[in-house]
């Protein structure tokens, strides 16, 4: 996953530079945008492939006992907080540009803007794939997206310019370009923000867990529930279940039923259930820990 950011990143650098040289000799506001977008594109896949090695590589310790698997969720919070910066910047830009506009050169511009979508489509297909469950992958992917979004409103605006010397579509463009960069933002803000608040994974069920292990043979009930996600591939579970007075003999095959149940059905690896009956704890005070 990690060389694929690398690739990205490559990618990305080389449409932000010649963007760049290209949004200065036509004189494309539009284009300028988007060669800012790709550099700060830029610094956000450096961020997101520093956060894939961290996470991966450093083990858990008696300081960080779940290792350091939240620091991908920390650098979506990150690339999150930097698509905002982004859009300020573009909104401030285009209502400067919008009072004073200025000529644009409409086939350099159409050219360039061309290749700047070639090079993003061919770096966003290359996270697509982990974009589903990796959301530090997301945030690049949602990067490279809008910087492929934004140079489609280049190309657009760039052919309005040619046949009809619009040249306030270049403005408009931008501030088109803004708005969906904030809608990006808040969509990746909020899934991190909910994961730092310990919220419930999205796409799972408590009241379906709960049915599920009712099911099981001795299972009386549960409660003390708790569920929640250190990275997008870590889910913890914990929960009191309760047993038949007459299976306290079958707590441990019980508790290790209750165990593959969460894994193999709802992809939960870390799971701490405590048995106990309706008068308290097991004798044996039975807390497992997977």
């Amino acid at each position: 996953m990690a060389r694929k950011i690398l690739i990205a990143m490559f990618l990305n650098l080389s449409m932000a530079l010649l963007e760049i040289i290209g949004g200065v000799i036509s004189g494309s506001l539009a284009l300028v945008s988007d060669a800012l977008h790709n550099v700060n594109d830029f610094f956000s896949l450096v961020i997101s492939y520093l956060a894939e090695l961290i996470s991966k590589n450093k083990k858990s310790n008696k300081y960080h006992t779940y290792g350091y698997r939240r620091v991908e969720i920390l650098a979506a919070l990150l690339n999150g907080i930097l698509l905002l910066v982004i859009f300020l910047f573009l909104i401030v830009e285009a209502f400067h540009r919008w009072r004073s506009p200025k000529e644009v050169q409409g086939l350099q511009t159409f050219i360039i803007g061309i290749i700047g979508l070639v090079g993003n489509i061919l770096g966003a297909y290359v996270l697509h794939e982990d974009s589903h469950h990796n959301l530090n992958v997301k945030g690049a992917f949602l990067h490279l997206l809008s910087d492929a979004l934004s140079s489609v409103g280049v190309i657009v605006g760039a052919i309005f310019i040619i046949f009809y010397k619009l040249y306030y579509i270049d403005t408009i463009i931008s501030l088109l370009i803004a708005g969906f960069i904030f809608y990006n933002s808040i969509d990746l803000l909020k899934d991190t923000i909910h994961i730092l608040m310990e919220g419930t994974p999205k796409g799972i069920n408590i009241e379906s867990i709960v049915s599920e292990i009712s099911k099981i043979p001795g299972v009386k009930n549960v409660h003390h529930i708790h569920l929640w996600q250190i990275s997008s591939e870590d889910l913890l579970f914990s929960a009191h279940v309760v047993l038949e007075d007459q299976m306290l003999s079958n707590a441990e095959r019980i508790a290790e039923e209750v165990r593959e149940l969460l894994k193999c059905k709802f992809e939960i690896d870390h799971s701490t259930i405590e048995l106990e009956t309706e008068g308290g704890n097991i004798d044996k005070n039975c807390r497992c820990e997977y």
